[in-house]
């Protein structure tokens, strides 16, 4: 399902009303811009400028959806900032109509992408049946496996905490972690671990 995370005051006012037929959430705070993005994968954010900070902390552990900012006037810097993480810049009073517009073009485009096939070296992960090919041949792997070939094809040349595999995992074992990881090691992916941050990263 296609799953939008607002936190814009303004916006949060009229959300219930306006945007019948989405799946949303409000935060009211940065923090709980941080909560929630760790309990949910969202597909759009709308975001106020001010919280361009925190998108930027984010960045660096989980996959940044498409982004709208949102800000209460226009200046080039703000326009810059915006758009360096960001993917659209929209400005106060917010008209609902160009909004819903902006909103169903990336629901079409994630849905688009839900269907991709996303390349590894030789290595190709069909998102939407969640199988993964080495040239044209189908690798055999078990349900977490499988889930780990996503959560690390989806974020090459990222790090990954535990914390966050983990949660995708129906094991929080180190131990099978580690057996998981080396059958994936041993069939051509390059996954590192760095013990300075507890995290995973696979290298292209």
């Amino acid at each position: 399902m296609f799953k939008i995370l607002i936190c814009e005051q303004s916006l949060s006012e009229i959300a219930q009303q306006s945007l019948v037929g989405y799946s949303f959430d409000i935060a009211y705070n940065t923090q709980d811009v941080i909560n929630k993005t760790f309990e949910c994968s969202y597909d759009l954010f709308i975001f106020h400028l001010e919280c361009f900070d925190v998108l930027e902390e984010l960045k660096n552990s989980i996959d940044i959806p498409a982004t709208i900012f949102v800000d209460e006037y226009y200046n080039l810097q703000n326009f810059q900032k915006a758009l360096s993480l960001g993917d659209a810049y929209i400005l106060k009073p917010l008209y609902i109509e160009e909004l819903k517009i902006r909103i169903s073009y990336y629901f079409r485009k994630s849905a688009n992408q839900r269907h991709k096939i996303i390349k590894y070296k030789d290595f190709y992960f069909h998102t939407h049946i969640k199988q993964l090919f080495h040239k044209k041949n189908k690798i055999k792997l078990t349900p977490n496996e499988l889930k780990l070939v996503e959560i690390f094809i989806t974020h090459q040349n990222k790090p990954i905490s535990k914390d966050i595999i983990f949660e995708k995992l129906e094991s929080s074992s180190d131990g099978s972690l580690r057996v998981f990881i080396h059958k994936l090691n041993k069939i051509g992916l390059d996954i590192k671990y760095d013990r300075s941050i507890l995290s995973y990263m696979l290298v292209n």
